[in-house]
């Protein structure tokens, strides 16, 4: 072609630049995909962005969603027939649809994205509009119009033209940004169906557990052999990190709990008790450090932060309470970290503007501390605030129907730790001057250094022996009684010990890292996919067996689907805190009604369904 005789104008809008000078508005045309939709440019707009498909994607989509729906009603009936609970409630038959729904549509959805993708839409493209023309075979100059081009970005290129951004599917309403969500939704409806087979059917048999002191020590040695292999230094782009409590480390130190505590519940090894009840406490204890902390730096009140926290900690639970028909205590770590949330948020939230003044933050946590001896340490109060919760923390204890106080499992969990949080948000408050203390001590000459650290770490093994013998040798009755104001003490030891040196506190092990972010669900988890429960309300008393006769072998399958499992719930909680969390509060409220009404709606089939 010959040379450009004139620079192009900047397209800083649509309107075209004649020979002469002035400006020409931009032409309009209907630009019409393939799938027969059509879409008109008005004045310098371009096209909508989305593409709406054919009547046959729709058909298609339609018609997948019905037979999902028909196969669905089919295995779902056969699970029925399987089901040890054959009294099933409304709300079971309501979440059952619910699932039937969502599996249908993600079907649906899915068929119909597959045959757009079979079938493309034509992009749609501006050329390029120059002040001059093309000489000698280009006889005419002004604009050039919209047109619809079959290739994509190469003819654009090639020609000089803009290419537009690629215009979303749409399937039934639904469009391709939704996809993930649908997804993560279907597969979660299929992981609870899962769950329900194995421990509310004779699909999967049961066995007893097998209690051994040898074997649980020696799986416990050998996962800290393996996580010791996956240690890795903390931070990221090769910076060395040094900073005490850090995110890695923190992860870390709830992941080796978390395997102990489900270690102890699968070889039922109740002697090491007292030391399951002082776990409990560290996560309780990171409850206040860790909300305080944010509250504290962030200032972050807002309704979108807080319903994600909210979500994280109760989606799962809600679900599994409503598919199993169980009762929400029976996961009480669930609703212990809620409510101490709960409790965090309002200290932090109450005269936030006095958060930075530090005697003020001291007596706010004072102030919570007494508030909670209150309630928990003086007859009467306890069951008279709580006395309206009963429907929700209420609990019913199939193996102990001795206690007919239905508050008594909230009340003895809750009590336990009623306390430990408020030691969290007062070593949040301390962090910054332990943290200075930490590079005081880096700062000093080797000898120092060294004669320092001993010294601090002499003193805190001393304190721990004495707490040892003192309380943590005390028989299980008598050391719930003194656990709520001592379980502080090994926390705190620990922490100290963990960050002693430099080097210590730049390096985590990722494997107790990995596990420390599946915490929760692992937890709820266990009862249904690793062990199976009693039944309704039942704790897990039994081992799933899915190889008779080999142990070790059974333990290696069900714990690798057990983890594959829990961490893909906790991928899927996040995926749905946010597609159905929005960022300001009138979406919150909005999606929250329509979530309420769906729940309702669901609940009144459930019941005219209902035998």
């Amino acid at each position: 072609r010959p040379p450009l005789q004139a620079q192009a104008p900047e397209r800083s809008g649509s309107p075209t630049a004649r020979r002469d000078g002035s400006i020409a508005p931009l032409r309009q045309r209907s630009s019409r995909c393939e799938s027969g939709g059509s879409e008109e440019l008005v004045g310098n707009v371009p096209p909508a962005s989305r593409l709406r498909m054919s009547a046959a994607a729709n058909a298609i989509c339609v018609g997948t969603a019905l037979v999902a729906l028909v196969i669905y009603a089919v295995l779902i009936r056969e699970v029925a027939s399987i089901s040890v609970d054959q009294a099933f409630s409304a709300a079971q038959i309501g979440v059952a649809i619910f699932y039937g729904l969502t599996i249908a549509a993600w079907a649906g959805i899915e068929a119909g994205m597959f045959y757009t993708r079979r079938k493309p839409a034509r992009h749609t493209f501006i050329k390029s509009v120059f002040h001059d023309n093309f000489s000698d075979d280009a006889g005419e100059s002004g604009s050039k119009e919209l047109v619809n081009e079959p290739d994509a970005d190469d003819d654009a290129s090639e020609r000089g033209g803009v290419a537009m951004a690629p215009p979303e599917t749409v399937v039934c309403g639904v469009g391709a940004s939704h996809l993930p969500a649908l997804r993560a939704a279907a597969e979660f409806a299929l992981i609870m169906g899962y769950v329900y087979l194995c421990d509310r059917t004779t699909l999967v048999p049961k066995g007893p557990k097998t209690v051994s002191r040898t074997m649980f020590w020696g799986l416990n040695g050998a996962v800290l052999l393996v996580a010791v292999a996956t240690t890795r230094a903390a931070g990221s782009g090769g910076e060395t990190v040094t900073k005490p409590l850090q995110r890695d480390q923190t992860e870390e130190w709830k992941g080796w709990m978390q395997l102990m505590f489900i270690f102890y519940h699968y070889f039922a090894e109740v002697e090491i008790y007292n030391a399951i009840r002082i776990y409990i406490a560290a996560y309780v204890w990171m409850t206040g450090f860790g909300n305080f902390s944010y509250y504290y730096i962030k200032a972050d009140f807002t309704l979108p932060r807080f319903t994600q926290m909210m979500w994280r900690l109760n989606f799962f639970v809600f679900f599994i309470c409503v598919t199993m028909k169980n009762e929400y205590m029976l996961y009480y770590i669930a609703a212990m970290h809620t409510f101490f949330t709960w409790g965090v948020f309002f200290c932090c939230w109450l005269g936030s503007r006095y958060n930075r003044d530090t005697l003020a933050c001291l007596a706010k946590i004072g102030a919570a501390a007494g508030v909670s001896v209150l309630l928990y340490d003086v007859q009467g109060v306890f069951h008279f605030v709580m006395a309206p919760t009963k429907a929700l923390l209420g609990f019913h204890d199939p193996l102990h129907p001795e206690f007919t106080d239905e508050l008594h499992e909230w009340f003895f969990r809750s009590r336990l730790d009623h306390l430990v949080w408020v030691v969290g948000m007062l070593c949040a408050l301390s962090f910054p001057w332990y943290d200075r203390q930490l590079q005081r001590i880096e700062e000093m000459d080797p000898a120092r250094r060294l004669a320092a650290t001993a010294a601090l770490v002499g003193a805190t093994l001393g304190v721990l022996g004495w707490y040892y013998w003192t309380y943590f040798s005390l028989p299980k009755l008598q050391y719930n009684q003194v656990h709520p104001f001592t379980s502080w003490i090994p926390l705190v030891c620990y922490l100290v010990l963990r960050n002693a040196t430099a080097s210590l506190r730049a390096n985590y092990m990722h494997l107790f890292t990995w596990c420390g972010k599946v915490t929760l669900e692992t937890y709820i988890l266990q009862f249904h996919i690793w062990m199976k429960s009693t039944g309704i309300n039942g704790s897990p008393k039994f081992l799933m067996v899915w190889v008779p006769g080999w142990f070790w072998l059974n333990l290696a399958l069900t714990s690798a689907v057990f983890f594959v499992v829990s961490y893909r719930v906790f991928k899927i909680t996040v995926v749905l805190r946010d597609a159905c969390i929005p960022k300001d509060n009138k979406g919150i409220l909005r999606n929250a009604a329509v979530g309420g009404v769906g729940v309702v709606a669901l609940y009144g089939v459930g019941l005219a369904l209902k035998p």
